[in-house]
């Protein structure tokens, strides 16, 4: 170990945006908070078309989104589409193994080009007139070329091509023709997720649901955690929930940081010294005896971490390698402009992204992911373990997610009925909250939130939202 990381190849690097730099630790330091202005947030920007209409044109194709999992089109002409509100984006692997991406219309009569969710192709043909479009964006085909005023339009007739990058695992898009950077946008969240080797995991959970609710009244629950005891009270056997425990970091672009010690109870919870279920599961998964613990069941967090850099190289847990100790027990929560939070945890990370709905604003489409490293097993953890309200635990080809265990392997896209299909016992508690909110926020008995300082990420997710609707960014 040297300064709390494991010993690495000095040269080891990651490649992402054709940008080639060393993986630097991740920084714990606390940033400094930004003067809040204590712009208002009122109940309108929830459920009015006409706020819905000024976040498409300020802010959704202005920014950098996440259009999907890179490791989900491995090979040339592999594909996948990407929906935001009304328009669609053809996301497609190259010849030369980089990634582009396209409108996904026919620019000669504004038709649809592809109409299922992702696939392999090695041309794409309009169902109208025929026109077909090889994997790079170029017309190939049109039917009777010599009738058209300008000659032959293949070859000169492309896809209108949309930017795109990847990083840490996923292909981002931007909308604007003239996008702003890619590494500033993300900063610092390219530089603080990189010892984790997104791009190494596979993703083995991918739900949607539609709920009733805007989806910024998702987002907002994700950037506060005072809600924790009130809302989500089991998880203080194996997650420190108090503000008093933990850190809230702002920084300048949108960009919100959480940081929670895991793998103890919660010091000011009702057993802050016992170990219960999924804790207890955790230490006997590195070889330690949860008896030992019970009345001094704050030492757990130290003692995983020593454990797993003394037995993760034997075990094969190659994802370790950059991970500072904290980030072996501990919960690195970014809630990230515009819609996305990450939860990562030493053995997988969690996406949860609420997507606008195409056309009603008090309704929206609620993602959840899930990704995990690549390897025949991963050992059972606090994080998850038991997260469908059950004792089971992921056995060999599987792993644990919010949803139980599931394979390991990647997953299809399923969409799910809310409330009669399940998002994750965690995941569906926020959003029966959501949902409620969602009608309150419509009544006159409410006029501006009253926040804590522990929510202070909620009214900056809304002043950066309101710089972009006014012109400030």
């Amino acid at each position: 170990m040297v300064n709390g990381n494991f010993l690495r190849d000095p040269s080891a690097t990651f490649m992402g945006n054709n940008i080639m730099s060393q993986i630097q630790p991740t920084p714990r330091e606390k940033h400094p908070d930004p003067k809040l202005r204590g712009d208002r947030i009122s109940g309108d920007r929830y459920y009015t078309q006409e706020f819905m209409e000024k976040e498409w044109n300020h802010l959704w194709t202005q920014v950098w989104q996440i259009a999907g999992w890179a490791s989900d089109i491995p090979e040339p002409n592999d594909f996948f589409v990407y929906k935001i509100r009304h328009e669609e984006i053809i996301v497609i692997r190259q010849e030369d193994k980089s990634i582009k991406a396209f409108y996904n219309v026919c620019p000669h009569r504004g038709n649809i080009l592809v109409h299922i969710e992702n696939g392999s192709l090695n041309t794409f043909k309009c169902t109208y007139h025929g026109w077909e479009f090889n994997g790079s964006g170029e017309l190939k085909y049109a039917q009777d070329p010599d009738d058209f005023d300008g000659g032959n339009p293949c070859d000169k007739v492309k896809l209108k091509e949309v930017s795109c990058n990847s990083a840490l695992g996923f292909v981002w898009v931007n909308l604007s023709e003239k996008p702003k950077s890619f590494e500033d946008s993300l900063s610092p969240i390219l530089e603080h997720l990189r010892p984790y080797q997104g791009e190494k995991f596979i993703r083995v959970l991918n739900l949607t649901a539609e709920v009733d609710c805007n989806w910024k009244v998702i987002h907002d629950n994700f950037n506060e955690s005072y809600h924790l005891p009130t809302l989500h009270p089991e998880l203080e056997v194996h997650i420190e929930n108090s503000y008093k425990h933990s850190q809230f970091d702002m920084y300048e672009n949108g960009h919100n940081r959480m940081l929670m010690p895991g793998h103890l109870p919660a010091k000011e919870g009702k057993n802050p010294d016992l170990v219960d279920f999924p804790l207890d599961e955790a230490l006997k998964a590195w070889d330690l005896d949860p008896n030992d613990f019970q009345g001094k069941a704050q030492n757990t967090r130290k003692a995983i971490q020593e454990q797993k850099k003394k037995l993760a190289k034997d075990r094969g847990f190659w994802h370790y390698e950059h991970l500072t100790d904290e980030q072996l027990t501990d919960y690195y929560h970014y809630t990230c402009f515009p819609n996305f939070s990450l939860t990562m945890t030493p053995d997988g990370f969690q996406l949860l992204r609420p997507q606008p709905h195409p056309t009603n604003p008090e309704k929206c489409h609620f993602e959840h992911w899930f990704m995990v490293p690549k390897m025949e097993r991963l050992s059972a953890s606090a994080t998850f373990t038991g997260s469908d309200s059950s004792d089971k635990t992921a056995d060999v080809g599987m792993a644990e997610t919010p949803v139980g265990p599931r394979p390991l392997e990647p997953a299809d896209h399923e969409w799910v009925t809310y409330p009669e299909g399940s998002m994750g016992y965690v995941a569906d508690q926020d959003v029966s909250m959501a949902v409620g909110q969602q009608r309150g926020l419509k009544s006159r008995g409410f006029n501006d939130a009253i926040l804590s300082r522990q929510e202070g990420r909620v009214r900056r997710y809304h002043e950066v939202l309101n710089d972009y609707i006014e012109g400030r960014r």
